[in-house]
């Protein structure tokens, strides 16, 4: 009978699946889940809306295991939709939509964002020899055109979204002086800055889970050693 043969690769460089992304959200947002309540000043009840959220988004990467991050995303974003009770769904639904049409349009996946996270959270240079490095400029230009139209589709204004234009370009940069005055790690300042350029930082407690979410997903894909 054959042997199954282990890769070394795999154990040295073990592959963060989608589900395990949310997963690792969902924990930090249950462990929080009392505190995001208190910080709901309307039906306390944000933090179980942040809970149900991501346990839709791990079934739903559960449930598109074998396909591609902008896949789960979509799917996510799907289901989401259905919780009409649940306004934070909606919004978050609208935002992995978002993402999800550019992540595919770019083919980009996790493989992908893993080095890029860990380049941006550390503050280093990236090697020139990774072969990761020419996929960086994509990265950003498909997280700010998500961002860009998630903003735009929160607002009132109906027609076309005008894009990544220098206006909004301009709003992050803002974002980004003003986080880094407020002082904090690396890691707080990329999350204060992806939140406040968001749809999330229009609302107290969405910002207080935004920052929650956006940091958990910082921090998980910035310990996935680099497998390039």
């Amino acid at each position: 009978m054959p042997v199954r043969r282990t890769c070394l690769k795999d154990i040295m460089h073990p592959v963060l699946e989608v589900s395990s992304l949310f997963q690792a959200v969902l924990d930090e947002l249950t462990h929080k889940q009392s505190e995001l309540n208190r910080a709901d000043p309307y039906n306390q009840d944000h933090g179980d809306h942040m809970v149900e959220i991501f346990q839709i988004a791990v079934r739903a990467a559960q449930e598109k295991q074998s396909g591609s991050l902008a896949e789960a995303m979509e799917y996510a974003s799907q289901l989401l939709q259905g919780c009409e009770h649940n306004g934070s769904a909606q919004v978050y639904a609208r935002g992995l939509t978002c993402l999800a049409a550019q992540f595919s349009q770019r083919q980009i996946d996790l493989d992908d964002l893993a080095p890029y996270a860990q380049v941006a959270i550390s503050g280093k240079k990236q090697d020139n020899g990774n072969s990761n490095g020419g996929r960086s400029g994509d990265i950003l230009k498909a997280l700010l055109s998500a961002l860009a139209e998630w903003e735009h589709l929160e607002t009132e204004n109906p027609g076309p979204s005008p894009g990544m234009d220098l206006g909004y370009l301009f709003g992050v940069g803002m974002a980004y002086l003003q986080a880094k005055q407020q002082g904090g790690d690396r890691l707080r300042v990329l999350a204060e800055t992806v939140v406040s350029s968001s749809p999330l930082g229009r609302v107290p407690h969405r910002h207080q889970s935004g920052l929650l979410v956006v940091q958990q997903i910082l921090q998980s894909l910035g310990d996935l050693p680099d497998s390039n």
